[in-house]
């Protein structure tokens, strides 16, 4: 019994110094003036699409009134092989072997796909018709990529402010000079975690209410995001929007959002150990800036270099995975090796991630402040 209450007033001060750091995460200025202008920034991307927009209303009202026919002959997947897209990108890595195989089973798995798409009609669905393309590139390509952006930057500023809260404020020593005040870190990584989760949320839900406010996607939910009317074009090649998975647009935004939450926890566990490693805030936060942006310049000079192999690494980088956003649960082109790549890359970020912050968090339950 005794063992019993002490155990539940472990939790309850864990929790209560949980709760404590979030409230503390929640209070920094700097953070909510980013948040205010990231919504600021936001409504104005959406209010700089203002003729894309009158066209979405356009194309929604002619349809409505005209009624929209369905041909037959409009199934792009009746009679489509991937075997061309095979080959396309088998000759672009043609100097890497094993990437040509990469390339070659990935397509090969998808003609199944295709098939699978022919025969459901999923290509026959209106969507937004000849808006589509348009609208469904700005949702995904330009906002929900903008959303991920904002949210990602919150969720690495949280970290870095509670895990150098006691540094800044030259109260390291005395927390630290006992292992609970260490275990104090442990709290501060869950609050900064729920903090930035919240956040991402709290800001995707506010750009989102806007955008469906100005477009009007009543009738559009259960409509195929392989419609005919959407595709892809990777190095000037369109193709139809294949995906690995059969998605209505409502599922497809959900799981876009759903996966994008898990990706913003992957920065935040990132600079959680650059702030572990590195015990400066503005060293962490330098370090992790050059994690980021080097990693995704090595991308870039490893395709110039024809270096497929080590292509590949970087395409499953947390940086690289948020850019190709827009493409998400698709072949994606070159920016994937593998099926459903963008969701195994975030899985395995987070992994890494969490096991490099539990190693750095145990070294610093030991090393000397």
């Amino acid at each position: 019994m005794r063992f019993t209450l002490w155990e539940k007033g472990r939790r309850e001060h864990i929790v209560g110094v949980t709760a404590y750091e979030v409230k503390k995460a929640f209070c920094i200025p700097a953070l909510w003036g980013f948040f205010a202008l990231s919504v600021l920034f936001n409504v104005l991307l959406m209010l700089g699409q203002g003729y894309e927009r009158d066209f979405f209303d356009q194309v929604r009202t002619a349809a409505g009134e005209t009624g929209f026919r369905v041909e037959e002959e409009d199934n792009v997947f009746v009679g489509y092989h991937t075997e061309n897209l095979a080959a396309f990108y088998a000759d672009i890595v043609k100097e890497s072997p094993v990437a040509v195989r990469w390339v070659e089973r990935k397509y090969a798995l998808l003609q199944p796909r295709v098939e699978h798409l022919a025969e459901s009609g999923a290509a026959l669905d209106f969507y937004v018709g000849d808006a589509t393309y348009e609208s469904h590139q700005f949702l995904f390509g330009s906002l929900v990529r903008a959303i991920l952006a904002e949210g990602s930057i919150c969720a690495m500023l949280v970290v870095l402010y509670l895990m150098g809260y006691e540094q800044m404020n030259r109260t390291v020593g005395q927390v630290c000079a006992s292992r609970t005040g260490r275990r104090l870190w442990w709290n501060k990584l869950a609050a900064a975690v729920l903090s930035a989760v919240a956040l991402y949320v709290l800001l995707a839900v506010i750009t989102l209410l806007v955008y469906f406010g100005m477009w009007d996607y009543s009738g559009v939910w259960q409509d195929s995001v392989s419609s005919r009317f959407n595709y892809l074009t990777d190095m000037l090649y369109t193709r139809p929007f294949l995906t690995w998975h059969d998605f209505t647009v409502g599922e497809y935004l959900g799981a876009v959002l759903l996966l994008g939450a898990a990706l913003v926890v992957v920065f935040g566990l990132m600079a959680a150990v650059c702030a572990m490693l590195v015990g400066n805030v503005y060293g962490a936060a330098l370090a992790l800036s050059i994690v980021l942006f080097g990693g995704t310049g090595l991308g870039s000079l490893f395709s110039q270099c024809r270096a497929w192999g080590l292509y590949f690494i970087t395409t499953m980088q947390p940086a690289s995975v948020w850019l190709s956003v827009n493409v998400w649960f698709t072949e994606s082109g070159i920016s994937t090796f593998l099926p459903w790549q963008e969701t195994a890359s975030v899985a395995v970020n987070l992994m890494i991630c969490g096991i490099l912050v539990m190693m750095s968090l145990r070294y610093f339950m030991r090393r000397e402040v």
